[in-house]
């Protein structure tokens, strides 16, 4: 997955910020062979097995962790 682009500025990876997508496609690919070589664990077979593999990664954004607080009736802060 390493364009010829990269390949000219004398990487042998894609970078860094190419990680995620770069997994995903390699997970999709892996997802076909294990289905088609009969050695795949989890069925129905996935339709679209990109869209299976995106809904399935880990996402390391949240949403925040602080509680939504209220003034209390009558206080001004």
């Amino acid at each position: 997955m390493v364009t010829e682009e990269h390949l000219s500025e004398g990487r042998v990876y894609p970078p860094l910020s190419d990680v995620r997508e770069v997994s995903t496609q390699l997970a999709a690919r892996l997802i076909e062979y294990a289905y088609k070589e009969g050695i795949a664990t989890t069925y129905p077979e996935p339709y679209d097995k990109e869209e299976h593999v995106r809904k399935n990664q880990y996402h390391n954004k949240y949403e925040s962790f602080t509680p939504v607080t209220y003034p209390w009736p009558g206080i001004e802060y």
